[in-house]
């Protein structure tokens, strides 16, 4: 009897660590809500823009709660996916670039550009990360997430080209000597 009280109390205590730990991955991840609700209110497509946010949100929680690498990823996620949500909605406001030969619009290179910024900033924040495909995959999710949020006023070829940029910017990650367990 005494066994099964203790399995009982165990359980208990295992099931209010994981809701302390959800409600702390809640908070931690809340002020991406505050970004989603800035992007919709300046998007041209607030359901799509506002269901990206919503995705933000959802998976900066579940990244938090996972924690280790994957919660490690998160801030530097949002914070590199906030150059080319701003290089979007910057590109949106000066809208086209024109020449003696047309007006195109450059809203997909300020995509691309931010992408690899965005990229960019990822590489040096990860690059002493030991774990680093669990390191790289939360941030580059969580930053395609923050930069689609701008990049999706354009439609997909944004959001294809800030992702074409991220790969880019964060390719020298890829080229870096294995560490030596040693």
């Amino acid at each position: 009897m005494e066994r099964e009280a203790l399995i009982g109390l165990k359980e208990q205590a295992r099931r209010a660590y994981e809701r302390g730990r959800a409600r702390h991955a809640a908070w931690t991840a809340a002020p991406t809500l505050a970004v989603g609700l800035v992007a919709t209110l300046m998007s041209d497509r607030p359901l799509t823009t506002a269901l990206i946010g919503v995705a933000l949100y959802a998976a900066a929680a579940l990244l938090s709660w996972r924690g280790r690498q994957l919660g490690q990823g998160v801030l530097p996620g949002v914070a590199a996916g906030l150059v080319p949500f701003a290089a979007a909605h910057a590109a949106r406001v000066y809208g086209h670039l024109c020449t003696p030969e047309g007006c195109v619009s450059i809203c997909v290179p300020a995509c691309l550009a931010g992408g690899v910024a965005a990229g960019a900033l990822l590489a040096g924040a990860l690059r002493r990360s030991d774990r680093l495909g669990a390191s790289w995959a939360s941030a580059c999710g969580v930053a395609a997430l923050t930069g689609a949020l701008g990049c999706a006023c354009v439609g997909f070829g944004g959001v294809l080209a800030l992702a074409a940029g991220l790969l880019a910017g964060t390719a020298p990650l890829a080229l870096r000597p294995a560490r030596s367990s040693a």
